[in-house]
This record gives C-alpha cells, sequence and structure tokens, in this order.
C-alpha cells in the first residue's frame, strides 16, 4: 500500500498502531492529527525511497519544508521505528533510514479486524527484559567497560528505565544496544572521561549517557551521548593533528560551523567539509552538518 496521498485506510491503520504504542508506554500521542502525520511521513519515505526501500536524508530541511520542529519529526520517526516500519541511524550524511512493510498493512493483515492489528504492531517490537532485570543487566555491562574515574552503578530504583527502554528501541534491540553502550564507553570525549564524574554516582554517569549536549537538545536519541560517543568509535581513527587543525580553522555557532581566521577563508568547501567532518567524529557540533553546509554544487 502507498500511503502518499494519504489513503484513508493507511491513517486508520496507523492511529491503531500509534494507540497500541501508546498503551505498552512506548510513545505519547496517538490522536487522529499524529496519525495523519505520521502517515504522511511514512508516505513520503516510500516515495523517495522508490523500490529500494532505503534512503537517506536531511530531518532538519523535510521539517524546515514542513513548517515542523526536528524533534516533531525524529519523535515520529521512533514512533515508526518502534512500530517495526522502518529503521533508521543517524550518521554523518544525515538519517539513514531501511523501510520494512508493515505487517499490519499486509495482504493477510488486511482482512483482519483491529485487534488484530494491535496484536501484529505489538508482535513487531523487539522483545525486552522485565523492568528490574533490564536495569541489571544494563549496570553489569556498565559497570564491567566502563573507564576507572566512573563509579560503578547499582540497579535502585527505575527512574532511568523510561529511557533505557527508548535507546534500546532506537538501536533495535538490547544486545545492540549494549554494544553501542560499550563503544560509547571507551570513546568518550576526555572531558567526560575525567572531569565530568568527579564527586557524582554511577546513576548519574549512567545517565549523561542517556542525554546529549546542550546544543543538541530536543534534536533526538541519535544525539544522545551512547549514540553520539558510539557512532565517533565506529569511525576511521583521526589524527590528532587533523582535529587541533579543525579547532584552529572552525568553530561551532550553535548550529553551524563558521571560519576563524584569514587561514580559514583561503579553504576550499572539500577542505572545509573535510575539517568539520573530522570534528563531528570527535563529538563536536551536530552530525550531518559539515555535509549539508558544505555541499558541492
Amino acid at each position: 500500500m502507498q500511503f502518499f496521498a494519504v489513503r484513508s485506510e493507511a491513517i486508520a491503520r496507523t492511529h491503531q498502531a500509534l494507540q497500541a504504542l501508546s498503551l505498552q508506554g512506548a510513545t505519547s500521542g496517538s490522536g487522529p492529527s499524529r496519525a495523519l502525520r505520521v502517515a504522511q511521513l511514512y508516505g513520503h519515505l516510500q516515495v523517495r525511497s522508490a523500490d529500494s526501500g532505503q534512503l537517506s536524508l536531511v530531518l532538519s530541511e523535510l521539517a524546515a519544508q514542513w513548517h515542523l520542529q526536528p524533534r516533531q519529526l525524529r519523535a515520529d520517526l521512533e514512533a515508526l521505528q518502534a512500530m517495526g516500519w522502518l529503521s533508521y541511524a543517524g550518521t554523518s550524511r544525515g538519517t539513514d533510514i531501511q523501510l520494512h512493510e508493515p505487517a499490519s498493512l499486509s495482504r493477510s493483515g488486511a482482512s483482519k479486524g483491529p485487534g488484530a492489528s494491535n496484536s501484529a504492531a505489538a508482535t513487531d517490537q523487539p522483545a525486552q527484559p522485565g523492568g528490574s532485570e533490564l536495569l541489571e543487566r544494563v549496570a553489569e555491562h556498565y559497570n564491567h567497560h566502563k573507564p576507572t574515574s566512573w563509579p560503578a552503578y547499582r540497579a535502585k530504583g527505575q527512574a532511568l528505565l523510561p529511557k533505557l527502554q527508548r535507546a534500546i528501541r532506537h538501536a533495535g534491540d538490547l544486545d545492540r544496544f549494549l554494544g553501542r553502550l560499550a563503544q560509547a564507553l571507551a570513546a568518550m570525549p576526555a572531558f567526560w572521561r575525567t572531569t565530568y564524574p568527579q564527586g557524582r554516582s554511577g546513576a548519574e554517569c549512567l545517565a549523561v549517557l542517556l542525554a546529549c549536549d546542550r546544543s543538541c537538545a530536543g534534536l533526538g536519541v541519535e544525539f544522545w551521548h551512547v549514540f553520539s560517543w558510539g557512532a565517533a568509535a565506529d569511525s576511521p581513527p583521526m589524527g590528532s593533528s587533523t582535529v587541533s587543525r579543525a579547532q584552529m580553522l572552525l568553530a561551532w555557532d550553535g548550529h553551524h560551523w563558521r571560519g576563524q581566521g584569514v587561514a580559514a577563508l583561503k579553504l576550499s568547501l572539500k577542505e572545509k567539509r573535510q575539517l568539520a567532518e573530522a570534528l563531528e567524529a570527535a563529538g563536536h557540533g551536530i552530525a550531518g552538518t559539515a555535509a549539508q553546509q558544505f555541499a558541492e554544487a
């Protein structure tokens, strides 16, 4: 079924799937207007991906075109991923998306009643342990991989559980999240490794992994430290001289990269992009800005 246009049946089934997620506490907002926006987004992605089901886009650009806040589109992407209708990951190019055939919209599911559609949407979710067991597993993994400068975490209370569940849904499943957690703990910047943990508890240190830099506030789960630091660990090692040079020539103003000094004016567009991407890989700025800002015509 092609959502684009948008078909009434597609909106109705999107509404059902969102309500199922809302009952599980996996998303907030399942009213008709949200369903219309989510269905429209899915249809737009179908058209842009053509027959491949794969595409890459810059969410901030699409949000501007649709007169929405980027956080709204990111929340809708999270909902679609939790429904099992797509999977996505933030990269230096923007957001890579892989569409999946919605189970509740397949031909076999089209003849089923609303109850069956809700069940299908629910069973598409990755299986997770119960709250206490989940916290214990995360605590064990965190304590095993944390730097020696970070305090141990003891799973007391469930204050971190909602954010952990949200991060696991973004990662795809618990095992992938734990792998990303280990990468982030190994790749964290020096300030967070040595200065931040002083006088803080293990719960506070784990919580900062489920948060983002102030410049990325409200931009979505993919900018949380556990994913931004973990993504940096996937990148080829950057020589410290490259990052140091980039820091001398470019600065982040909260929205874009700006040149510093006469030397920066002499840089080609390609050189600016490479230096900005090195800084983004090191955890500075917002990933994907360099490719967008310094795109060659």
